[in-house]
């Protein structure tokens, strides 16, 4: 995708991509793990903190989000906090390019790395597909390998976001 956006001609929005870690760091209790606002997306919260302080935030018109996109089977429900707009762009886009069994009408709500940055009022929509991860049985196990990533997942996903980043861009 870097190298698609790299080459394409100039536009007049600027497209940024982030690789964020920390995400899932998590409090402990009583054995159970505790997804928390404070121990939780260190690097989307440190990012958007960062565009906050230096003004950069405010140009940002819309975050995609890319999150847990590469098994088989993908079935991307659409979460619930995203920001409406940007959300139905990427499933109308979805559908345009034949991707509707993927990029599917139910809804999901899902605390994510977009949150930080709809906090600060920015738009965000979040691609994920938490329950195919969650079924496979893998996630989070040493199991959890290249081996399991499809190809043809990737580059679905990759497709749509550079469609609704050019539709973005004509915006």
């Amino acid at each position: 995708m870097a190298r698609i956006l790299c080459t394409a001609p100039t536009q007049p929005k600027s497209v940024w991509i982030a690789f964020l870690d920390g995400e899932e760091a998590q409090v402990v209790e009583n054995g159970d793990a505790k997804w928390t606002d404070t121990d939780s997306v260190y690097g989307s919260r440190e990012l958007a903190a960062r565009l906050a302080i230096s003004g950069d935030l405010r140009r940002i018109h819309a975050v995609i989000l890319a999150d847990m996109i590469g098994q088989k089977n993908l079935e991307i429900l659409r979460e619930t906090s995203s920001t409406k707009w940007l959300t139905d762009l990427v499933w109308r886009t979805a559908a345009k390019l034949g991707y509707k069994d993927i990029f599917v009408s139910k809804e999901q709500q899902i605390s994510d790395d977009h949150q930080p940055f709809l906090r600060r009022n920015v738009a965000a929509t979040d691609i994920i597909d938490l329950a195919g991860f969650q079924n496979e049985g893998y996630w989070h196990t040493p199991q959890d390998t290249l081996d399991k990533v499809s190809p043809r997942s990737l580059a679905i996903v990759g497709h749509v976001i550079l469609e609704s980043v050019a539709e973005l861009q004509r915006r």
